[in-house]
């Protein structure tokens, strides 16, 4: 029997993020350069990006932006 199921993509890595502007959540996702975490509200296509550093920085997840 051979295996049906497709391949799984690698996960790709993302920080949730909490729109202050229209109160809604999304998930920011790691841009092709890999130098920062992009991502638009759903309501108001506001933009936000959260630049990768490579010392200092945060080790959270979640972050707000207005």
């Amino acid at each position: 029997m051979s295996n049906s199921q497709p391949p799984r993509r690698p996960s790709q890595p993302t920080l949730g993020v909490h729109m202050k502007c229209c109160n809604s959540y999304i998930y920011a996702r790691l841009n092709a350069a890999q130098d920062a975490y992009v991502g638009w509200c759903p309501k108001c296509a506001k933009p936000v990006r959260i630049n990768v550093v490579k010392e200092g920085g945060s080790t959270s997840r979640f972050f707000e932006a207005s």
